[in-house]
């Protein structure tokens, strides 16, 4: 995590926290109080801005929820791109200790 997206990081997922129970990462969906803010691998980023209609997230606007829709199948994320260094995070389950 780049430390200029730290503070900026940390409010989001406040924010997050205070208004929803539940967060979907891939085809789960997950307590709120046990997801926080990664850097999206660059593989996931080529996967999403591949997709025909995939829009930038803006940096500083969000979270954005994201679905991606494949036959039957379906994954949710949610994103957020950074004002301080324009990074893109995707919301994930915390890793285990």
């Amino acid at each position: 995590m780049d430390a200029g997206d730290s503070g900026e990081l940390t409010g989001i997922m406040a924010r997050l926290r205070s208004g929803h129970d539940v967060l979907p990462f891939m085809t789960s969906h997950y307590p709120v109080a046990d997801m926080q803010p990664r850097p999206m691998p660059d593989d996931m980023q080529a996967l999403l801005e591949a997709a025909p209609d995939y829009q930038a997230v803006d940096p500083g606007r969000g979270p954005v929820w994201l679905q991606i829709a494949s036959g039957n199948d379906a994954a949710e994320l949610v994103v957020y791109r950074t004002r301080a260094s324009g990074s893109l995070y995707v919301v994930a389950p915390a890793r285990e200790p």
